[in-house]
């Protein structure tokens, strides 16, 4: 059986979304019932560090990463502050569901 890792992943799933990783792209995932609002239906561009944290938390959609972990994975050692500034980024832009404060751990990977 052959296995692809999701930290290699070109795509990875959103809920009805799935991110491109290789465009920085957030696309409507073409098998997904929509609403019908144009919100639903846009593609959804990301910067760089948007799209980096967004690979990790989608990587392991279950998983709580801490800040330190986000911070060595994506951030390549800012200020702790960094994750807090783009989970609100990608929260702006995806929905406030799209990334889930796990109070006194880190974040996970919403619903959205």
């Amino acid at each position: 059986m052959l296995r692809r890792h999701a930290d290699r992943a070109d795509s990875l799933p959103l809920g009805r979304r799935r991110l491109d990783v290789a465009a920085r792209r957030v696309v409507v995932d073409e098998g997904s019932l929509l609403t019908g609002r144009s919100a639903d239906t846009a593609d959804i561009e990301l910067t760089e560090r948007e799209c980096g944290l967004l690979a990790v938390l989608a990587s392991r959609p279950t998983r709580v990463f801490t800040r330190a972990e986000l911070l060595e994975r994506v951030f390549d050692g800012e200020s702790p502050g960094a994750v807090d500034t783009y989970v609100s980024y990608l929260r702006r832009k995806l929905g406030k569901d799209a990334v889930v404060t796990v109070h006194g751990l880190g974040y996970r990977r919403g619903t959205a």
